[in-house]
C-alpha cells in the first residue's frame, strides 16, 4: 500500500497573504493544495492519501474536496504546533489503519508541481532501498559564511537541496517520531534529517527543478508560471 501524506498546516506568515493561509491561494482558479492533492488522486500507485490541517480549515478543507471530487484522501488530521508534529499525528492516524510495511510519501502541501515520475520514482526506491529522498542539484556557487564575511567556498559537484516527497516504510518513520519525542525533541526541520540523525541511511531521488515549494510571494509567481508553460505545452503538443 502506498500512502501519500500532505501538509498543508502553515499559516503563510512569509507569504503576506491576508485572506487565506497560502495553500488556499489560486492558481489558475484552483487552490495550490488541490492542485498538489490532483497529482496524487490520479497516480495509478497511489492507494491513499492524508492530509495535515490547520483545525480551523477543516471545514473549509471538506468543502473543497467535494467540490473538486478528490476521493482518495482518507485522513484529514489536526496539525500541530510544528512542522514535526504534525507529520507525527499523520503518521500516527495512517498507523492505525495501515501496516508497518506501508509506503508514505511525506510531501508539501504547497509544492504542487511535483510529477507522476517523481511520485513513482520515490516508490520504487522505498522497495528497492527502504527510503528516498527528493533531490534537486545545487547549481549556484556554495559558501559558509557565519556573520559578514565568506569563510569558505564548498564544492558543489555533491552538494544537493533536500525537497519533497521524503518517503519511508511507515513502521520506520514512525519509530523515529516516537523516539524524538522520547527524547525532547519537537522540532525537526523534515524527516530526512530525522533520519539523518538517528544513523538510518538514507537514498536520493533526483527531481526536476520545477519541483518548488511555494513559501513566498516570489515562489508564487514563479509556480504560476511553470503551470502556464506546461498549459503552452499541452496546447501546442511539446
Amino acid at each position: 500500500m502506498n500512502v501519500a501524506m500532505l501538509f498543508a498546516g502553515g499559516i503563510g506568515s512569509r507569504m503576506n497573504s491576508r485572506a487565506l493561509p497560502k495553500q488556499f491561494l489560486e492558481i489558475h482558479g484552483k487552490p495550490i493544495i488541490i492542485h498538489t492533492l490532483e497529482r496524487f488522486e490520479t497516480h495509478p500507485e497511489i492507494d491513499a492519501i492524508a492530509i495535515a490541517i490547520l483545525p480551523e480549515y477543516r471545514e473549509y478543507m471538506e468543502k473543497l474536496l467535494k467540490r473538486y471530487e478528490i476521493q482518495k484522501v482518507r485522513w484529514i488530521v489536526d496539525g500541530g504546533s510544528t512542522g514535526q508534529e504534525s507529520r507525527h499525528n499523520a503518521l500516527r492516524s495512517v498507523a492505525a489503519d495501515c501496516p508497518d510495511d506501508t509506503v508514505v510519501l511525506i510531501h508539501d502541501g504547497v509544492r504542487p508541481l511535483i510529477d507522476a515520475q517523481l511520485i513513482s520514482a520515490n516508490i520504487a526506491m522505498v522497495h528497492e532501498h527502504g527510503s528516498a529522498i527528493t533531490c534537486t542539484k545545487f547549481n549556484e556557487t556554495v559558501v559558509s559564511s557565519a556573520r559578514d564575511h565568506i569563510d569558505d567556498v564548498i564544492p558543489r559537484d555533491n552538494i544537493y537541496a533536500a525537497q519533497a516527497p521524503q518517503s519511508f516504510h511507515l513502521g520506520e518513520i514512525l519509530a523515529l517520531y516516537d523516539r524524538a519525542v522520547a527524547e525532547d525533541e519537537h522540532d525537526t526541520i523534515d524527516s530526512c534529517s530525522l533520519m539523518h540523525r538517528y544513523g538510518h541511511k538514507i537514498y536520493r531521488v533526483v527531481g526536476p527543478r520545477s519541483n518548488i515549494k511555494i513559501t513566498t510571494a516570489e515562489d508564487f509567481y514563479l509556480c504560476r508560471t511553470f503551470f502556464e508553460i506546461i498549459e503552452n505545452q499541452q496546447i501546442v503538443g511539446m
